[in-house]
């Protein structure tokens, strides 16, 4: 009982955080682009947002097989501090994006490394248009988390795994340090790199690694996968439909076709 009442504790104080963040953070709407707001010192991030917004969500669109389901609900937060970002979007201080249904938000981190910047763009914007097609209840439960991160690393030619190569991470697999994984969501949330004791760039191109495989192994049976995923399929039932394997099966299939 302690521990559940410090567990509701903790949501309850994250979320007045949010609402906090939510009425006090004051944005500026770009003039070049109403659907980018940025913190005061930020505007030079917010332009390069929207140079990069459009052929981003033309190549989310393209490589996801449909269409933003509301492109104009799309909203880009820019900031300036670090823990505005953090606290506003309620994402880890220690990532440069994160993203909810409508929105994509972009921290100052992003600073550190700027030309990953279109890259980081296109990785949040696969995640949003996912969740804007099945929504956060299914996007959270139903579709696994190494699926939502490959799917976003693959499209965004590695955005989020920078530092970790393919060789790396398949030499880490073929090591058996490695993710696992699953065919559906959790309740609790996602999975992240902590459960498999590995390092989060390495995690998401190990991710990235399998989604490309299942891509290139039969890019019709990915694509009628992916279009069921977003028409609202069971995550766990496109597999054997289209590729006639389990996730578990296609899994084994990958490693040995990298030797592992």
């Amino acid at each position: 009982m302690h521990k559940a009442l410090i567990a509701i504790s903790t949501i309850l104080l994250a979320g007045c955080s949010l609402v906090y963040a939510r009425l006090t953070y004051d944005f500026v709407v770009l003039p070049e682009c109403h659907q980018i707001f940025y913190e005061a010192g930020a505007q030079d991030l917010a332009k390069l947002a929207a140079d990069e917004l459009g052929v981003s969500i033309n190549k989310v669109e393209k490589v996801q097989f449909a269409p933003f389901k509301n492109r104009e609900a799309i909203k880009v937060y820019v900031f300036s501090d670090r823990n505005h970002y953090a606290n506003f979007s309620n994402a880890s201080v220690l990532t440069r994006g994160s993203s909810t249904t409508d929105e994509v938000y972009l921290s100052e981190k992003l600073r550190e490394r700027i030309d990953t910047f279109p890259n980081i763009l296109v990785h949040e914007l696969s995640h949003l248009h996912i969740r804007q097609y099945v929504g956060t209840l299914k996007y959270i439960t139903d579709i696994p988390g190494w699926f939502l991160e490959g799917i976003a690393v693959s499209l965004s030619s590695g955005g989020g795994a920078e530092n970790v190569t393919e060789v790396q991470a398949q030499a880490s697999i073929r090591n058996a340090v490695r993710f696992a994984p699953d065919d559906s969501g959790r309740i609790i949330g996602h999975k992240t790199a902590h459960n498999y004791g590995l390092e989060p760039q390495m995690y998401y191109r190990q991710a990235s690694l399998f989604v490309e495989y299942l891509r290139k192994t039969n890019p019709g049976a990915f694509e009628g996968s992916l279009v069921d995923i977003l028409n609202g399929a069971s995550f766990r039932d496109v597999w054997p439909k289209h590729y006639g394997h389990t996730i578990s099966e296609l899994w084994g299939n990958f490693k040995k076709s990298i030797g592992a």
